[in-house]
């Protein structure tokens, strides 16, 4: 396992963001799904050494992340909603994120032509739109070929052929592992090779893509299906008693 989590909590003051999560993520690409607010992104944080457990632990190559610079030189990460420094141009942070990892100019062009964003990398970053912060977020994080990306939200705030895009440059990758965080799930169901379902800020479900599909759609879709039902079954009475129903005469 790439990534092991032990009865991992964390907790911001009385609100338990994650309560007892005991989870293990293997090598390839894995897909973490859950509700908003349910404790994915917070599993996302405490995983890159943003955030410190409150209790148990957490393991990313066998090591712990937290203040450990040496191992998150190993690993590349986009954050959603990406945050940049405002009065810098794009090429100035590449180069300047780049130098930092030990790489140069031809490594900017290479993150930058992959997701295409060499047209307004020279602008001041203030003046990006939420498309193009996106996309030069998930070009920092493609910086120096690391071993592990994690990708908070990917395919937000794209248009649908940089959508198809990312789709394209995940599964192309074959030797490197990625941890994707995603709303929008079922684009990249075809291509991941074990979801984890996080809700509640406890584990819901663990497995290889192939055979928890089901068990996902079920988990997200009905809520859908149930509206549509209710919404059927609840109309404007005669007596003007809204949801009320009337029995049906024979």
């Amino acid at each position: 396992m790439i990534i092991e989590a032990r009865d991992l909590k964390k907790h911001f003051g009385s609100i338990k963001a994650l309560d007892g999560v005991t989870v293990g993520i293997p090598k390839g690409i894995t897909l973490i799904l859950g509700p908003n607010g349910g404790g994915k992104s917070t599993f996302l944080k405490l995983a890159t050494g943003v955030y410190r457990p409150s209790a148990g632990e957490i393991r990313v190559f066998g090591e712990v992340p937290w203040n450990n610079g040496r191992l998150k030189a190993r690993f590349g990460v986009a954050y959603d909603p990406p945050a940049f420094p405002q009065f810098t141009t794009g090429r100035e942070w590449l180069t300047l994120f780049a130098e930092s990892k030990g790489f140069g100019e031809e490594e900017v062009e290479r993150v930058a032509e992959l997701f295409e964003v060499k047209g307004f990398l020279d602008k001041r970053i203030s003046g990006y739109s939420s498309g193009m912060l996106k996309r030069l977020s998930l070009a920092q994080a493609f910086v120096g070929k690391p071993e592990l990306i994690f990708l908070d939200e990917p395919l937000a705030n794209i248009d649908f052929d940089s959508m198809e895009r990312v789709i394209e440059i995940i599964e192309e990758m074959k030797k490197t592992n990625f941890v994707v965080i995603s709303h929008i799930w079922e684009p990249l169901i075809p291509i991941v090779d074990w979801v984890v379902v996080i809700g509640n800020g406890k584990l819901v479900l663990s497995g290889e893509a192939e055979e928890v599909q089901e068990e996902v759609e079920k988990l997200f879709k009905p809520h859908i299906e149930r509206s549509k039902r209710k919404g059927a079954q609840e109309g404007p009475s005669s007596s003007g008693q809204e949801g009320r129903q009337t029995p049906a005469t024979r």
